[in-house]
């Protein structure tokens, strides 16, 4: 069975985009002429806070020499900001806004076998580490598709891109031993990676959710999937200074992709009150706001 490569994961969402842009031009007369396919949607705020888990893609490594290697695990990371969305009545929708997320550099397991150490050491020497960079600011331009299901529940289908700011960076990760006896250590393991050399890094996102109406907001939850179009993450790794085995040397590349859940919250707006007051026979209406 052919296994799903992030190059055909590209291709999949650009068709996917391209399907969705070309409907929505086609549907553009319909939303000229003012068409609601969610009328309630008007009374909530287009502002809604969002927030939610994330897990990215395990990293990959690519040896070049040697027999040793290590594990990449899943990323577990989450992600905060606010959307805006413009017409969130008409079936077809538009949102933007700022996410902030706390971007993963590694999460590695290591193992290291008994007779490669010092003599003191009884077992085998098992590691798992991981780290995260800085916070990164993400700008999404996201197409919405707005399914009504019932009185007060509607399908979200999306499709967008997505750009993200993220300064130039390195990371190192040495693993060492140490024998206390001879007084010396030797570094073992080590992990040397950097960002690319640019600020800007773009990606597709595709997803769905599930939007519901109450009396105080409108909930939403959407589960996302991003592929970048470029690593964030590259270097090599080097198994070395071993009392038995040979050195072990590749290469190491984190993609950043990665599936998020995003709740997300829009308050209800302010409701208008209209009072009677009867003069002389006449009644006039008075426009209070609460």
């Amino acid at each position: 069975m052919e296994i799903l490569t992030p190059n055909m994961l590209k291709r999949i969402l650009i068709s996917l985009t391209v399907g969705m842009l070309i409907n929505a031009t086609l549907s553009s007369p319909l939303l000229a002429k003012g068409t609601e396919e969610l009328p309630q949607a008007k009374e909530y705020s287009p502002w809604a806070f969002v927030a939610g888990p994330s897990l990215y893609n395990r990293a990959t490594i690519s040896p070049r020499y040697g027999d040793y290697t290590f594990t990449n695990k899943p990323i577990p990371s989450y992600c905060f900001g606010v959307m805006y969305t413009f017409h969130p009545e008409q079936k077809w929708s538009f949102s933007t806004g700022l996410l902030v997320n706390n971007e993963p550099v590694y999460r590695i397991s290591i193992k290291i076998k008994k007779s490669d150490l010092y003599p003191h050491y009884r077992e085998d020497y098992e590691s798992e580490e991981w780290m995260y960079a800085i916070y990164t600011f993400s700008f999404p331009l996201w197409l919405e598709y707005n399914v009504h299901l019932r009185k007060k529940t509607n399908l979200i289908l999306s499709t967008g891109l997505k750009a993200m700011f993220f300064p130039y960076g390195s990371a190192d990760m040495v693993t060492r031993i140490f024998n206390e006896e001879h007084n010396e250590s030797r570094e073992i393991f080590g992990l040397k990676l950097n960002s690319q050399d640019f600020f800007f890094y773009g990606s597709y996102t595709a997803g769905f959710g599930v939007s519901h109406m109450t009396g105080w907001s409108l909930l939403k939850v959407n589960v996302i999937y991003v592929v970048n179009f470029q690593n964030t993450f590259e270097g090599e790794y080097q198994f070395a200074n071993l009392l038995s085995s040979p050195d072990s040397r590749g290469y190491y590349k984190l993609s950043g992709n990665y599936i998020g859940l995003l709740f997300s919250v829009n308050l209800k707006k302010k409701e208008s009150k209209i009072g009677t007051v009867q003069t002389k026979g006449l009644i006039k209406h008075r426009l209070t706001n609460y």
